[in-house]
């Protein structure tokens, strides 16, 4: 019982990180498309405050 319950933890933890992960690719995809090659940039949006980004980061 404790270890399905460990892993149904995991994975809705997963989940919410795949959604956040999702939404802040898709935000910059969308800023991408409306920046172009001849544009100022601007500011990149920055990801969610909720999203675990340590496994990327140096």
């Amino acid at each position: 019982m404790a270890i399905t319950d460990r892993l149904d933890k995991e994975v809705k933890e997963e989940r919410t990180q795949r959604k956040l992960l999702t939404r802040a690719y898709l935000d910059l995809w969308q800023w991408a498309r409306r920046v172009g090659p001849d544009t100022p940039a601007g500011p990149a949006p920055s990801p969610p405050a909720e999203l675990d980004l340590t496994p990327w980061q140096p």
